[in-house]
Order: C-alpha cells, then sequence, then structure tokens
C-alpha cells in the first residue's frame, strides 16, 4: 500500500437524513459536504441507530461526520481538463472526476480527491498500478457508493 499518513483519506461531510432500509434498498445516508454544494445520497457501511440517534437530539445544529467513502470505477480515463467533481450534485454519485491522492496495488484501488477523498476500487482488467500520484481521472462509478462513519 502507497498510502502515506499524510494523505487525507477521510471525508468530512454533514448528515442531512438517514434513509431506512427497505425491501429493495439498503439503510442509506444523505450528506453534505461543508463548503460547496453537494447533497450526496450514500450506501451506509454500518448501523444506522447511532446516526438516527444523533440527528434526534442535534437540536438546531449540524451532525459532522468523519468517515470513509468507498465505491468502484466501471472504467477510468485519465481528464485532460476540469477539475474534481461529483455529477449529479444531488442524489447517487454516477460520474465523478479527481485526483490521484494515493494507490492501493495490493486492493487494486486509488484514493481519489473527488469533492472528498474517496477510495475507488478498480475494475479487473484496469490495474490500479498504472495510475500515478496527481493524475486526474474521470470514471462512471457503480452504483451504491459506500459511507462507513469514523469512530
Amino acid at each position: 500500500m502507497t498510502t502515506a499518513a499524510s494523505v487525507p483519506a477521510t471525508a468530512r461531510v454533514e448528515l442531512q437524513e438517514v434513509l431506512p432500509a427497505s425491501a429493495t434498498a439498503p439503510a442509506r445516508v444523505r450528506v453534505t459536504v461543508p463548503g460547496t454544494a453537494y447533497r450526496l445520497d450514500l450506501v451506509l457501511d454500518g448501523d444506522a441507530a447511532p446516526l438516527q440517534q444523533r440527528l434526534a437530539t442535534r437540536g438546531a445544529g449540524t451532525v459532522r461526520l468523519k468517515g470513509t467513502v468507498r465505491g468502484r470505477a466501471l472504467r477510468a480515463w485519465h481528464a485532460t481538463a476540469g477539475g474534481c467533481f461529483i455529477e449529479p450534485v444531488w442524489g447517487t454519485p454516477r460520474i465523478v472526476q479527481g485526483r490521484v491522492l494515493a494507490i492501493d496495488v495490493n486492493a487494486n484501488a486509488a484514493l481519489v480527491d473527488l469533492a472528498v477523498p474517496a477510495w475507488i476500487a478498480m475494475e479487473a482488467s484496469q490495474p490500479a498500478g498504472q495510475w500515478q500520484t496527481g493524475d486526474m481521472l474521470n470514471f462512471y462509478v457503480e452504483s451504491g457508493m459506500t459511507f462507513t462513519p469514523g469512530a
């Protein structure tokens, strides 16, 4: 693994809503990214009860969270223009672009700075080792990017 201690792998977000699991969908969180217009719907990787409790007791304040965002790229491409973004701005991420912060060759994944840092697993036919720190990548992501709350 090539991640250095100085690489910011933790996403800092504000919790807006916990969407409970249904018969056809897993539990999700709706989070905003401070200082941006992003409002992301991410699959919750963890227990929803503590987050629901924090929302119920917050009063007029915000619930700030730290955690890890993960996704799977369908196919990544070098980007030659533009900046870091998540599309759409509101909802479930589909198209993302960002700069590579670190590579984990063993997991075939890259830590990419989107609007938040996110670990993105690459498809098997596209080894993460072909990218370098600082590369700008653009890709579609599979549905179901996840958020794992930190301790």
